[in-house]
């Protein structure tokens, strides 16, 4: 398993967007206790991302079967390329708005790109290796999670905020392009457009 480049391609990948997914979460709390008084409002603004998450939720699986696995990664890598666009907006104008467009966007792309990760993980190892891959794949993402939030606490102690996005945006564009590497192999897709 471990001389599959495809494995090692998956699990950089989790990493990277679990680093960069996990500071984007700290840093929008950050953002918000300058700008939204209320406990009770941040916990809506921030449940508006996974709220669009669930909605497209349905959608996302039905696009994910009947769609190269491939290609469903690269562009949701995209899309979250582009929401930290609007993260830089929203710092420079301090617009909570632009935040909820980003928090929005963020959440439809990973609905897309986490359920087709996943679905890609037996196509690239075979039935032997796949428990010990989603062993070290749940690993990695756990890793990424204590990880990111403890580098974007200390980067937000040393540095100010825009260095928290620019670091997600960088991570994000690492995984862009760290999925063009990935070679899958011929995968059935599915005919069947019922949801």
């Amino acid at each position: 398993m471990w001389k599959n480049r495809n494995v090692w391609i998956i699990l950089i990948g989790e990493l990277i967007a679990g680093l960069g997914l996990w500071a984007s979460i700290i840093g929008n709390l950050e953002f918000m206790q300058e700008k939204v008084p209320s406990d009770f409002v941040k916990s809506l603004i921030l449940s508006s991302g996974l709220l669009a998450g669930v909605l497209v939720g349905p959608l996302a699986g039905r696009v994910i079967d009947q769609s190269r696995k491939k290609t469903v990664l690269i562009y949701s890598s995209a899309g979250r390329v582009v929401s930290v666009v609007f993260m830089f907006i929203a710092l420079a104008t301090g617009s909570i708005w632009w935040m909820v467009v980003f928090l929005v966007l963020l959440q439809i792309s990973a609905s897309f790109y986490f359920p087709a990760l996943q679905a890609t993980l037996p196509l690239i190892v075979g039935e032997k290796d796949l428990l010990q891959l989603n062993g070290w794949d749940m690993n990695v993402s756990t890793i990424a999670r204590v990880a990111g939030t403890a580098l974007a606490g200390l980067i937000l102690v040393y540095s100010a905020i825009g260095i928290l996005y620019l670091l997600s945006f960088v991570a994000y564009i690492a995984i862009f392009l760290f999925t063009f590497m990935l070679k899958i192999p011929k995968e059935e897709i599915s005919k069947d457009y019922s949801i």
